[in-house]
């Protein structure tokens, strides 16, 4: 993990840099008591797409790095949906990562509701 992700991680969440929270198996990057509310938080993401298109760049495609999030984000929407009032929160430093995971995540009817928080 980049130090810029790990300090946007920390910043997003309140946890110390390097703190995982598991829940029900699944390992999310914060957690908020008050609103049962499990966070996960990616920093440094548009590096990963195409600025004209916002289309995911060749190597990330077919490196796995798309695969990668979506298992993810697919394990963490089941776990949440399966421990109600459980909610999940995806928060994303930059623009076209956002905008492009929530669009995945829509149309995958995972349940997550993601934010652009820079």
């Amino acid at each position: 993990m980049s130090e810029v992700a790990r300090d946007y991680q920390a910043r997003i969440t309140g946890f110390a840099p390097f703190t995982e929270w598991s829940f029900a198996g699944i390992d999310f990057d914060g957690f908020r008591s008050s609103e049962c509310m499990l966070q996960e938080a990616k920093a440094r993401y548009d590096q990963f797409f195409d600025p004209e298109d916002g289309e995911p760049r060749l190597f990330f495609s077919l490196g796995g790095g798309e695969r990668k999030i979506m298992r993810q984000a697919s394990a963490q929407a089941r776990a949440t949906r399966a421990n109600p009032p459980s909610q999940l929160n995806w928060y994303f430093m930059e623009p076209i990562a956002h905008e492009y995971f929530a669009r995945l995540f829509l149309l995958d009817g995972l349940g997550i509701r993601t934010l652009l928080q820079p």
